[in-house]
C-alpha cells in the first residue's frame, strides 16, 4: 500500500470541519429575499372519496399568498409505478397524501390557513394487511389497476427445489415478519424552490439523487408548460439519508407548484412529527423460508418467499427484493434455490429504501433458519456456516462469479476472538449469550431505476477543465 497516496490510507472526512464548527449549510439555513413559507394538508382517512374541497377562508387570511388543490394544477404522476401525484384529487389511499397546500409570509400563517380549509370526504373499507389486500373482494386500492398486487414479478428459480427436498437428510421450516422501521434522520425533511429571471428552476433539494431529481423535475416543468426551461438542483448538506431522499417526493412538485404560482421563493420544511407521520420507512416483510441439508450439513435447497407491503403508492421500497436476491442465492452455497417475492397495495404508508436496502429482513430470516437447521442437523452453527461457506471462484444461482470472499476466514477469526469453541455449551452460574450471522450486500448499488448509481464520468476540455458526473453523493 506504500505506493498509493488514497487507498490504504486514513483520509480526513472532507467536511468534518464545518460539520463541527457549525459552518455547515443544511436545508434550515436557507433563506431567500422575498420567501414565502409552504403547508401541506394530509388526508384524514386512509381510504376515501373527495367530495368537495373549501379553500375560501383560507385564501381569505392576510399573508396567504396561494393556495393549491389538486383541482388547480395540471395533472403529474410521479414515482416507480407513476401511481402517485403532487396534490390528490379525487381519491385519497392512504393518511399520508397530500389534499391541499398554501404558502404564506410566514409558517404561522401558512399553518393556520390550513386549519381552515375543509374538506368532505366519503370513507371507504379499507385493508391494511398485505395478505388480506391479495384475497378476491378486498378493497381496491387503485380501482383502474385491478389488483392489489402489483406488476412486479421478483423471482429466482434454479435447479429443482422439489427433488433436493426428496434428497435431504435434514428440513426446517418458519415465518417471520418485519415491520416498519422509520430512517430517524437528525435533518428533517424539506426543500426551497424558485424561478430565476429566466424562468429556469433553482430547488436547494434534501435528496440523495441530484441527477434523477433533476431529470424527474425537468418532466414536471414540461408538464407545467416549460419544457424549454433548464432545472438547477443546489444539494446542501444533508442531516442523514439512509436511503429516505433517494426518490422525489410530493413535498417537493409542490414546493415548486406554489413557487410557480406565487412567483417567489417558497420553502417546506418538516416538523418532527411531520417527519414521522409523512415520510416513508423501511418496508414490513412476511418471509416464509425452507430450507434443507444432507447428513454432512451441506446445503441441499432454499425456498423463500415474502409478500411486502407496498402501501397505497409505490416508491423504492418495491425494489429491494432485488437485492433481497443477494443474501438468499449468494452468500451460501446453496444448489437449488426458489425465491418470489410479491408487493401488494394496503391502505398503510409507502416505503422507502433504508440501510441495508431489504438485506435486514431477508438476512435475519435465513440466518435464523440457518441456526435451526444446525441445531436439527446436531451441528454447531458456526462449523454448518463453514461448511457452506461461498469461497472464490465459485458461481451463485444468479450466475455471479465469485471473485473475492474471505467469509470462512472472518468466521474463523470471530470464532477465535469469541472463543467460541472454548465457551460455547459450557454450563455456568453466568454466562453471555452468543450468536453468529453473516451478511453479503451489493457493492455500488443495483441498476433498477435507468441509472448506475456508481458510475463516474470525467471529462476534461482542451483548457484543463474537469468535469465530474457521478451517481454518489
Amino acid at each position: 500500500m506504500e505506493q498509493f497516496a488514497v487507498v490504504g490510507k486514513p483520509i480526513p472526512k472532507r467536511d468534518a470541519y464545518y460539520k463541527a464548527t457549525g459552518q455547515a449549510f443544511y436545508i434550515q439555513d436557507v433563506t431567500l429575499p422575498g420567501m414565502l413559507y409552504g403547508k401541506i394538508l394530509w388526508s384524514q382517512y386512509p381510504h376515501a372519496r373527495i367530495v368537495n374541497i373549501d379553500t375560501s377562508k383560507a385564501k381569505r387570511l392576510p399573508g396567504v399568498k396561494a393556495v393549491l388543490t389538486g383541482y388547480d394544477v395540471p395533472e403529474f404522476r410521479f414515482g416507480f409505478l407513476k401511481d402517485n401525484m403532487p396534490l390528490k384529487k379525487n381519491k385519497v389511499v392512504t393518511l399520508r397524501d397530500e389534499v391541499a397546500a398554501v404558502a404564506a409570509i410566514d409558517p404561522d400563517i401558512a399553518e393556520e390557513a390550513i386549519s381552515l380549509i375543509k374538506v368532505d370526504y366519503e370513507p371507504l373499507p379499507t385493508v391494511f394487511d398485505p395478505i388480506e389486500a391479495m384475497q378476491e373482494g378486498a378493497p381496491l386500492i387503485h380501482e383502474e389497476k385491478g389488483t392489489n398486487v402489483l406488476p412486479l414479478p421478483w423471482k429466482l428459480k434454479v435447479g429443482d427445489v422439489e427433488e433436493a427436498k426428496k434428497r435431504s437428510a435434514y428440513i426446517v421450516s418458519d415465518r417471520f415478519k418485519t415491520t416498519w422501521v422509520t430512517h430517524c434522520c437528525m435533518g428533517t425533511s424539506g426543500c426551497v424552490a424558485y424561478f430565476d429571471p429566466q424562468g429556469n428552476l433553482v430547488i436547494y433539494a434534501n435528496t440523495q439523487i441530484p441527477y434523477l431529481a433533476q431529470r424527474d423535475f425537468q418532466e414536471f416543468l414540461s408538464v407545467l408548460g416549460l419544457g424549454d426551461k433548464r432545472v438547477r438542483i443546489i444539494q446542501p448538506y444533508i442531516g442523514g439519508g439512509f436511503g429516505s431522499k433517494l426518490d422525489t417526493y410530493a413535498y417537493e412538485y409542490i414546493a415548486i407548484l406554489l413557487a410557480w404560482v406565487t412567483k417567489r421563493p417558497v420553502k417546506i420544511l418538516f416538523t418532527r412529527e411531520e417527519e414521522f407521520k409523512y415520510t416513508s420507512p423501511r418496508q414490513p416483510t412476511i418471509i416464509e423460508i425452507t430450507q434443507g441439508c444432507d447428513k454432512e450439513g451441506r446445503l441441499t435447497f432454499r425456498e423463500v418467499h415474502m409478500i411486502l407491503d407496498n402501501g397505497g403508492r409505490t416508491s423504492w421500497g418495491a425494489t429491494t427484493p432485488s437485492v433481497m436476491m443477494m443474501p438468499i442465492s449468494s452468500l451460501y452455497k446453496v444448489p437449488n434455490v426458489l425465491y418470489t417475492a410479491t408487493c401488494v397495495y394496503t391502505n398503510n404508508t409507502y416505503c422507502q429504501a433504508m440501510r441495508g436496502y431489504g438485506n435486514p429482513q431477508a438476512t435475519w430470516a435465513i440466518e435464523c433458519s440457518m441456526d435451526e437447521l444446525a441445531e436439527e442437523a446436531g451441528i454447531d452453527p458456526m462449523e454448518f456456516r463453514l461448511i457452506n461457506a461461498n469461497q472464490p471462484g465459485e458461481i451463485t444461482p444468479q450466475n455471479f462469479k465469485v471473485s473475492s470472499c474471505a467469509l470462512r476466514e472472518c468466521i474463523e477469526e470471530v470464532g477465535r476472538l469469541l472463543e467460541w469453541k472454548e465457551k460455547r455449551g459450557k454450563q455456568r452460574d453466568k454466562a453471555r449469550g452468543v450468536g453468529m450471522a453473516s451478511l453479503i450486500h451489493v457493492g455500488g448499488g443495483a441498476r433498477v431505476y435507468r441509472s448506475d448509481g456508481c458510475g463516474t464520468i470525467i471529462k476534461i476540455d482542451d483548457f484543463g477543465k474537469v468535469q465530474v458526473f457521478t451517481g454518489a453523493t
